[in-house]
């Protein structure tokens, strides 16, 4: 099919990443660069440290997905929740839905056969963490404070909060590019995920 999409070291085919194009370093800065909330937090805060913050919410055997589960959004941007209600609103609500569900899982599936890990991001653990990471982050950075939560989902949401107070690296995109590849590096020598 042939989808050009351009990165600093040229142009490669976004219907057919290969592993190449999902190194660590690749991925690492990219999603260090990227803000969450469409930038809109007083700090940026960026995709590589939030995918920190969810891997420390996760169970041992979730943790090296939990570093790539948002990977995928290198490629495709991070559509905030509100722009997805937008396009749906806009267009057809299960196009919309199927068409970034079926990007993000092709992508996942590429990220994941270079990496030699399961992909896991419909794991119902996994996406708790997801969840709980973005309800302390909306009320870290945008006062936003959550809901009504289950017993374990308050306690889960604690370890977050306490997480985000000790992630101190809200200015400098490469702090975060170098936390996230820190954690690469250590689950890669447990060889629980072998970069390309």
């Amino acid at each position: 099919m042939g989808i050009t999409f351009h990165t600093k070291k040229g142009a490669i085919d976004l219907a057919n990443l290969q592993p190449a194009d999902l190194s660590a370093e690749a991925l690492g800065d990219a999603m260090a660069k990227i803000n969450r909330f469409g930038g809109r937090t007083p700090e940026p805060w960026s995709v590589a440290a939030h995918s920190v913050l969810v891997e420390a919410l996760c169970t041992a055997d979730l943790k090296p997905w939990a570093l790539l589960h948002d990977a995928h959004k290198v490629f495709l941007g991070d559509l905030t929740d509100p722009a997805v209600e937008l396009l749906c609103h806009v267009g057809t609500r299960t196009a919309v839905e199927n068409a970034i569900k079926n990007a993000e899982g092709m992508i996942d599936r590429r990220i994941g056969a270079a990496w030699g890990l399961a992909v896991r991001s419909m794991s119902g653990p996994l996406r708790t963490a997801d969840q709980i990471a973005f309800l302390a982050e909306a009320w870290t950075f945008l006062d936003v404070r959550p809901g009504t939560l289950s017993p374990a989902e308050t306690d889960l949401l604690d370890r977050a909060m306490s997480c985000l107070s000790d992630m101190s690296i809200f200015d400098d995109w490469r702090a975060a590019r170098d936390l996230w590849l820190g954690r690469v590096e250590f689950f890669a020598k447990l060889g629980a995920l072998s970069p390309p």
